[in-house]
């Protein structure tokens, strides 16, 4: 079914995941299109191996080599479909680059995305977990109008907005296991060097305020929820405050270090080295340390898999 550069065999999955982290897949497949993605799926069903579909490889740390097939949607296509004297609705697949995306919609003068320059991974990602900006609170998904999902069964279906129940690191694929395979937006006309200016700004935040250029999976806890943060009184319910708070910036397990920067962020500091196995302690401790000085259990809002 495939030919034989396609599909590969033991492909290290480091070059595929913004942490670097060193695990294997058994098999692995880059599809460019949807007819790819069906057949590779038929694939792994057919000879029995698990699938996993990987987007930007940014929200996930593989901690155990993978014993099936690993698919890495890259279907890159935006579509025009509807446009009005003030809006206009797009068609994007869910494979696209969220910075690619970014990069476009500004061009054409189109708001949506711009609050999210230096957002990294691609679209169906950015949908799956819900990612958002915080100054001011915007969410990925606040534009979209529907999505065409692909279901376990293999088959395909028109989605609304409602139907993700989005909430904090969270829409309802988590739970069906559905593929995104493209989504609508609602964009607004506006002037596209106010679009750049508002890009560039949160794009220098993020450099200001978060570890840049490096190898990391971005926030990797979750915020902690409200009422933990009035039972201890603290002015803030990030993760990253309760693991400064902890003493913990730039503390390290063999290559994998808290960020100096932001306390949320853990960086791989030796790429060609790192042990998955030096990762899983230093999340422990941290958890341990957040639970021996606040009583708060933190939980992972990046995959390990």
């Amino acid at each position: 079914m495939f030919s034989k550069p396609k599909i590969l065999t033991n492909e290290p999955l480091a070059k595929h995941l913004t942490m670097r982290v060193n695990q294997v897949a058994k098999f692995f497949i880059e599809v460019k299109s949807t007819d790819e993605l069906f057949k590779s799926i038929a694939w792994a069903k057919k000879q029995k191996q698990p699938f996993f579909i990987l987007g930007g490889g940014s929200n996930i740390v593989f901690i155990h080599d993978y014993p099936g097939l690993v698919i890495k949607i890259s279907i890159n296509e935006i579509k025009i479909l509807h446009t009005s004297d003030k809006e206009v609705e797009s068609q994007v697949s869910s494979g696209t680059p969220v910075s690619i995306l970014i990069t476009k919609t500004i061009e054409m003068g189109l708001s949506g995305f711009e609050y999210h320059q230096g957002l990294p991974g691609t679209v169906g990602g950015a949908i799956f977990m819900n990612a958002k900006w915080t100054k001011p609170t915007i969410y990925f998904s606040d534009r979209l109008i529907n999505a065409t999902l692909l279901t376990k069964a293999g088959k395909l279906k028109k989605v609304d907005k409602d139907y993700f129940k989005f909430a904090y690191d969270y829409s309802i694929l988590h739970t069906t296991g559905e593929i995104i395979l493209d989504a609508t937006f609602c964009l607004t006309k506006k002037n596209s060097n106010q679009l750049k200016k508002i890009a560039l700004s949160s794009l220098n935040y993020r450099k200001i305020t978060q570890p840049f250029g490096v190898a990391t999976s971005g926030c990797f806890f979750q915020n902690i929820r409200k009422e933990d943060q009035v039972r201890q009184n603290l002015p803030t319910n990030s993760a990253g405050y309760l693991i400064d708070k902890c003493g913990l910036k730039n503390y390290q397990v063999g290559g994998f270090r808290v960020s100096p920067i932001h306390a949320n962020f853990i960086v791989n500091t030796d790429k060609q080295n790192s042990k998955s196995s030096d990762l899983i302690k230093l999340i422990k401790y941290i958890k341990s340390k957040a639970k021996e000085k606040f009583n708060i259990s933190l939980k992972e809002e990046v995959q390990l898999l």
